[in-house]
């Protein structure tokens, strides 16, 4: 335990400027002569990376991204998997957790939408809460992140935020007042973006008279990376670390502060403090970050995981097949003939986010791997088919590791090391990677400067194909590359030394575009690789990423349709990939890459017996799936990014081994169009001002917009089907009046009777929405305010109890600054999902 007062005494202002700047991308300076130590943080809301990144890094576990959990609507579910990441973050060797990620789906085309629980700030609260404590009950210290209304990429940096108090307060700040006020969370995370004028990072208002005096949080404030300015800003609004290395903000420029009296030393102090309080907090001092992180792949984690997966897989159509005389799914293997497996997604594994989600995963597989396995062992007579039927990549694709070798004949390929920027350097650590993604932020092999380095590359692709394959190379610096078949002259792929080649969005906007060269290769022998590559930012982070296109055959899409038309059933896996999803910017439309649209229309026409598995981590344009229109896929579901565990998941509801557990924490337009910020998504520009986003839907937000508007999405919040069937019956309330007074005592409890007359089990949501009966300010027609999830087995009944308490009718009063609750009349509204058609009963009750 830290002596916090003796560690201050023995600091001068100078080593207390510097404490509270991080050492490098992942750590704090230790004093050891004060007694303090390091402190190791790690991202990610998906599971613990560590301090390594891409191949680099220590394989962890995986677990299903933030959306995927959100569809879960089950915070017991979310306190397993917060205690399983505390384990994780012990094994890592890291104190703090650099999660979870609780902004709201503003809009359906956020780069880091799958990274976030939900559109409903309650339910994103109520996960949030039972994640955080969870993961501190092991002295691990989360940081609950962006604070706030980092719910764009476009611009993140430096776009400010227009937005109202109550919105702020009743939407986006609820989820992190919950995560404070019931996670008793140890740490936050500032938003990169400017709030209503003044940086997340450097906002006073934010970070101190809401977060600390209002919120009571007595924790610590990490900076997002890079994402703080000014030292006399975020010191005075209570910013505690800045992150990562190297110093720019605080150390020397916070002392100068002082010195100046910009700053006072007591402020600097209590940042010091907080520092040393989430140490102790966290045994920093007894568990040294310096020892060897751990990868320990255990298979309850692995059920676990596969189990969180299931209970956010959510089945959005079921309609019967004509032919068949039943819904599409559960797919029954008794008497199956052939699986048309098809689709760009049935063979990679899309199981996680990109960005700083994203982490080294133990053993995963394809849906195609597993399908296949499975069938094999259940139905030995069944033959499954694959065609890829599109192609969705923007960029080559990353080489398939087993097609790569090292000039030895190892797979994978050769590295020499170099430090500085010389390429041709003497070598000071060789290495071997297995994949042609290279990609490093601040931690890279010992006697290798993390900052300044470059790398040799060599080795060979082994293409599986004939005819001419297309070379890729996208960098973050200096790079030269050749590739050269047997008997020929290298081809330059890539020559700029002094890049020159333009910028993109690629790698948080530091890649170059791509460049390509064509090399006609023979099937099984070797493409030879040459790279010369460096790095160019100080920052600690690069990248390099080679990857290769091979020719397809001129029927691609027409071969899909072919084996789809003679098969029993027919499975279409589309999706998204990194190249248009992930961290660092917004997608810019919700339609599937490719022609995957037009892909499962066809199939679907050539077999009606067509299951469509969407995996994408937000929600994507889905006309094949409209009740209304003749030729929709008869079965759609969805699993988001589920994890490691995905592709066994997927299978076990495939084939009825378990019941689609989710429903949807978003709402799924018909179109982009009809989203509420649809207007205010692009920032406005201003010559010398930053860019504006107004959130000028106010309240209006997901559900709640198109209830108000009329305008009917795709699929509603809380929209999900079970293979069981339960039957709703009698809601009994505990009272229909009560004193405002009375409400925190017990709430009002509303018990609803559920029967499942026959087989299979079935999970149930009930969700409850409160609907104030001529409210005295603006209101939505009803908010999410209460839910219960349970599973009835077949031939059983049940009754699940939900709690409306002061919370569920509050409503943030502009006149007073603080919350409070009108008398009159609601309507507390028991309901399937969001959708008012979805009802099944309403209870009136006065609030005196």
């Amino acid at each position: 335990m830290i002596d916090i007062d003796a560690a201050l005494a023995t600091l001068d202002l100078a080593h207390k400027c510097r404490l509270v700047a991080g050492k490098d991308n992942w750590r704090t300076k230790a004093f050891p002569e004060a007694g303090i130590p390091q402190l190791k943080m790690s991202d990610g809301p998906t599971g613990v990376r560590g301090e390594g990144h891409g191949s680099a890094g220590t394989a962890g576990v995986a677990v299903p991204a933030g959306i995927a959990l959100g569809a879960s609507w089950d915070p017991d579910l979310l306190a397993d998997i917060g205690d399983l990441l505390g384990t994780e973050a012990r094994r890592k060797r890291a104190h703090v957790l650099l999660g979870p990620t609780v902004n709201l789906h503003r809009t359906p085309v956020g780069g880091r939408t799958f990274e976030c629980y939900s559109e409903d700030p309650e339910l994103s609260g109520a996960l949030a809460a039972a994640y955080v404590r969870a993961v501190q009950a092991h002295g691990v210290a989360v940081t609950v992140k962006h604070l706030v209304c980092n719910d764009t990429e476009i611009d993140r940096m430096t776009v400010d935020v227009d937005i109202d108090e109550r919105p702020l307060r009743e939407l986006y700040l609820r989820p992190f007042e919950r995560a404070v006020k019931e996670g008793g969370a140890w740490g936050i995370m500032s938003a990169y973006n400017r709030l209503n004028g003044d940086h997340a990072a450097q906002n006073r208002r934010l970070l101190t008279d809401i977060l600390r005096d209002e919120w009571g949080f007595d924790g610590f404030v990490v900076s997002d990376w890079f994402g703080v300015h000014e030292p006399v800003s975020a010191a005075n609004a209570g910013l505690t670390v800045e992150m990562p290395a190297p110093v720019r903000v605080y150390g020397r420029r916070l002392a100068e502060a002082v010195e100046r009296g910009d700053v006072t030393e007591e402020t600097v102090d209590g940042l010091v403090r907080d520092l040393l309080t989430v140490m102790n907090r966290t045994s920093a001092d007894e568990r040294s970050c310096d020892e060897p992180e751990e990868a320990i792949d255990d298979p309850t984690e692995r059920a676990l995981t596969r189990r969180a997966a299931i209970a956010g897989t959510v089945l959005l159509r079921n309609a019967p097949v004509a032919t068949l005389g039943r819904p599409a799914l559960p797919i029954p293997v008794e008497g199956l003939g052939t699986v048309a497996v098809i689709g760009p997604n049935a063979v990679i594994d899309r199981s996680m986010g990109g960005g700083s989600a994203s982490l080294t995963p133990f053993g995963h597989r394809t849906l195609l791997d597993a399908l296949t396995d499975r069938l094999a062992e259940r139905s030995p007579s069944t033959t499954v088919g694959y065609d890829i039927g599109v192609r969705i990549d923007r960029l080559t694709p990353i080489a398939r590791r087993e097609q790569l070798r090292t000039p030895d004949g190892a797979p994978g390929l050769h590295l020499e090391y170099v430090n500085g920027r010389d390429w041709d350097a003497p070598m000071v650590v060789e290495a071997k990677s297995s994949t042609s993604m290279l990609r490093f932020f601040g931690t890279t092999p010992d006697a290798v400067d993390a900052t300044a380095f470059g790398a040799r590359v060599t080795g060979s692709f082994i293409p599986d194909v004939d005819g001419p394959h297309v070379i890729g190379v996208v960098s973050t610096g200096p790079v030269t590359m050749t590739a050269t078949t047997a008997g020929a002259e290298p081809t330059v792929v890539v020559d700029d030394p002094d890049m020159l080649l333009p910028r993109t969005r690629e790698f948080f906007g530091y890649g170059s575009e791509e460049s390509c060269a064509v090399v006609h290769a023979t099937a099984g022998e070797p493409i030879d690789l040459a790279v010369k590559w460096t790095t160019a930012a100080d920052n600690g982070f690069a990248a390099l990423r080679i990857g290769v296109r091979a020719p397809d055959p001129d029927d691609l899409f027409e071969q899909a349709i072919a084996s789809a038309a003679d098969a029993d059933v027919a499975v279409v896996v589309v999706g998204t990939n990194d190249e248009w999803e992930t961290e660092g910017f917004d997608r810019e439309t919700m339609d599937l890459p490719g022609r995957q649209n037009e892909l499962i229309s066809a199939v679907t026409a050539a077999n009606p017996n067509t299951v469509v598995v969407v995996n994408a981590g937000s929600p994507v344009t889905m006309d094949w799936a409209d009740d209304a229109a003749s030729g929709s896929s008869p079965a759609v579901v969805t699993s988001f990014f589920a994890g490691q565990e995905q592709a066994e998941a997927m299978v076990d509801v495939l084939l009825g081994d378990a019941d689609p557990g989710g429903r949807l924490p978003t709402t799924y337009p018909v179109r982009l169009a009809d989203h509420p910020a649809i207007d205010h998504h692009q920032p406005v520009y201003s010559d010398g001002k930053p860019p504006v986003q107004r959130y000028a839907e106010g309240l209006f937000i997901g559900h709640r917009h198109y209830e108000r508007s009329g305008i009917a999405p795709r699929f509603w919040l809380g929209h999900g089907l079970s293979y069981g069937t339960a039957t709703w019956g009698t809601v009994d309330v505990s009272t229909t009046d009560v004193a405002i007074g009375d409400l925190a005592a017990d709430g009002i409890v509303v018990s609803v009777q559920l029967d499942n007359p026959g087989a299979p089990d079935a999970t149930v949501v009930v969700q409850g929405y409160v609907a104030p009966v001529d409210a005295p300010v603006e209101r939505p027609a009803r908010e999410l305010k209460a839910w219960a999830k349970t599973v009835v087995p077949g031939g059983s009944s049940t009754s699940v109890e939900l709690t409306f308490g002061p919370d569920a009718f509050h409503h943030w009063d502009e006149s007073s600054g603080a919350w409070a609750i009108a008398s009159g009349e609601y309507d507390l509204v028991i309901a399937h999902s969001a959708d008012p058609s979805a009802e099944h009963h309403r209870v009136r009750i006065t609030i005196a």
